[in-house]
Order: structure tokens, then C-alpha cells, then sequence
């Protein structure tokens, strides 16, 4: 039976080891997510800009473009600056307090099903309430005033009748 794609409910897994991108997929598919694969930083940025996932599963152990690359890219971008980043990863511990603080979540691998589902639910709520947030107004640049430039008595242009 086909149907249309859940715009609102897109995933993205991101990971490469093959296994793995399987078995997120899986359970965000139970979880009713239209869910994407990369298994690279390039191809992973992007399906995140061309699909606009709601959430992201990244692993910051990836080929060609790390993990923590892509979620400093992913940040930056302002298509995709409040997507709901989930970093699963073996290597904690490796993590920078910048990149933990880029996160909406961080799961260590092996994971408990559960305990991922609850990281993912909490950090598509946190990003949408982001995006509910007002955006500051942006300061206005300070700006000389214009003088005017009086011509002499003899070159003025009258507006009215002569």
C-alpha cells in the first residue's frame, strides 16, 4: 500500500556501520518515523537539507566527514540549525563540551531501547519548543546622520511658482 511520506514525522540515522542504521531505523519506523539512512557525512548533510528531518541519529565515528563535523555543519545551517540532533555513539567520552552542548541528546552504544526512545521523544520536544522561541531582533547599525547641503543663494531651485 503506498502513501504519502510523513513530512512532519522524517528521521534521519546516521551511522556507518550497517547494523546499526538498521536497527535505528527499525525502531523509529515502529515509532511511526519516515525514516532516511547515510552511512557518511557528506551524504548525511545532504538528505538533512534536501528532507528537513524532524530528528537526526548521528554517530560521531563516521568516514570522510566525522560526526562532530556534521553536527557543527548541521548547527550552523539555519534550514537545519533547530533539528533534533541525537548523538549515538560508542565513544562518550570522546566528546567535547561544545559538541555535548550542540546535542538535544546523547546515547551511548549499547543502548537500551527504551532509554533511546525517551532521549529521541525529549529531543524533538526540546527542538520544537527552540523553534517556537521568538527570534532576537537584530540590532540596527548606528548610523551617521545626513547632513544636508545648503547651495548658494544663486543656485537654489525654487518649488514654487517664479
Amino acid at each position: 500500500m503506498d502513501h504519502a511520506p510523513r513530512l512532519e514525522r522524517n528521521a534521519l540515522v546516521v551511522d556507518d556501520d550497517m547494523f546499526m542504521v538498521s536497527a535505528l531505523a527499525e525502531l523509529l519506523d515502529d515509532e511511526g518515523f519516515d525514516v532516511h539512512t547515510a552511512s557518511n557525512g557528506f551524504s548525511a548533510l545532504r538528505l538533512a537539507t534536501e528532507q528537513h528531518p524532524l530528528v537526526i541519529l548521528l554517530d560521531i565515528a563516521l568516514p570522510e566527514r566525522s560526526g562532530a563535523e556534521l553536527l557543527k555543519d548541521l548547527r550552523a545551517d539555519p534550514a537545519t540549525r533547530d533539528t533534533a540532533i541525537v548523538v549515538v555513539t560508542g565513544f562518550v567520552e570522546r566528546l567535547s563540551e561544545s559538541e555535548r552542548a550542540e546535542a538535544d541528546g546523547i546515547v551511548a552504544k549499547p543502548f537500551d531501547t527504551d532509554e533511546l526512545l525517551a532521549v529521541v521523544h525529549h529531543a524533538v520536544q526540546r527542538a520544537t519548543a527552540r523553534r517556537a522561541e521568538v527570534a532576537p531582533i537584530a540590532a540596527t547599525a548606528h548610523r551617521e546622520p545626513v547632513l544636508r547641503v545648503r547651495r548658494p543663494a544663486g543656485t537654489r531651485r525654487s518649488r514654487g511658482r517664479r
